[in-house]
């Protein structure tokens, strides 16, 4: 099984992706800003991170690795549907599941100031600007073709409760730890 988390900045892709991987066994995290954290960025940072991440992907089967969970924002639907070709080659018989997270406004900008007091760096007018752009892209492409919609305003441990009961997981793919 494939996971694809898409969503704005600071809506929680991570701390859920990192949930999930923690609960499905064989499951390998995915994180395309680090996977395309680079200096200078790839010319094309999306096809890049598209082809790496296909690229990752393949390798960590040939290891056993079964799952995986792969968080980072498409912005339009072609970008999404380019990740998804590029995965059915070297994944063809794997389920590929895509999830469009969403949020209230008010939680999102909460959720962004928190986070800036762990951070070295004051990113706050950067990330404020960013997410607002982020979340008008995603609501113009939000009729299914960047993912099914879901709500990620609970818990993390109740997020993976309701993601993994929505994808039809038996506790027989769980983590027994």
């Amino acid at each position: 099984m494939i996971i694809i988390l898409n969503g704005p900045l600071g809506i929680g892709k991570s701390t859920l992706a990192e949930a999930l991987m923690e609960q499905i066994e064989g499951c390998v995290m995915l994180d395309g800003d680090y996977v395309i954290a680079m200096n200078p960025p790839p010319p094309d940072e999306v096809e890049y991170l598209n082809t790496m991440l296909s690229l990752l992907i393949e390798h960590h089967q040939g290891n056993g690795y079964k799952h995986f969970v792969i968080n980072h924002i498409w912005r339009s639907p072609e970008e999404l549907h380019d990740l998804q070709q590029k995965l059915r080659v070297i994944a063809p018989h794997s389920k590929l599941c895509c999830f469009l997270l969403t949020l209230s406004l008010k939680e999102n900008l909460r959720r962004i100031q928190v986070r800036q007091g762990a951070r070295a760096l004051n990113e706050s007018e950067f990330e404020m600007t960013t997410v607002m752009e982020e979340r008008s892209l995603l609501q113009a492409g939000a009729n299914g073709c960047l993912g099914e919609l879901f709500d990620v305003s609970a818990e993390p441990e109740e997020l993976v409760v309701s993601l993994l009961s929505r994808l039809n997981l038996t506790s027989i793919t769980l983590d027994k730890s």
